[in-house]
C-alpha cells in the first residue's frame, strides 16, 4: 500500500482550460479510473502521489499574467482533496 508523497518541480500549474491538478496519481485505487492510462505517462506506484511543490509560486505568476476573470478548475485529472493531506507526509 504505497501512498507516498513525491514533490516535483512543476513549469506550470494552469491547464489550456484553466484546470488545475495539484497532483498526479490517486491514493483511492479506484480500478475503472480513467487517469490509470498509460497515455498520462505516471510512472510511479499509481497510488503514490507526486505533488507540485512549486504550486503557489506557479498560481500566483499565472494569476498575474491572466487577462480576463474566469473559473478555475481544480483536480479535473485527480481526487483534489487526497487522504494523505490529513496523515504526516513522507517525502522522497
Amino acid at each position: 500500500m504505497g501512498k507516498i508523497m513525491h514533490f516535483v518541480h512543476a513549469k506550470r500549474i494552469l491547464l489550456a482550460k484553466n484546470g488545475m491538478n495539484l497532483y498526479r496519481g490517486c491514493s483511492h485505487g479506484c480500478i475503472y479510473c480513467d487517469l490509470r492510462s498509460n497515455c498520462y505517462h505516471i510512472e510511479l506506484n499509481f497510488e503514490d502521489i507526486e505533488a507540485k511543490a512549486n504550486a503557489i509560486e506557479l498560481f500566483e505568476y499565472t494569476l498575474k499574467r491572466k487577462r480576463s476573470k474566469c473559473m478555475l478548475g481544480i483536480g479535473p485529472m485527480t481526487d483534489p482533496y487526497i487522504p494523505l493531506e490529513a496523515e504526516p507526509i513522507a517525502r522522497s
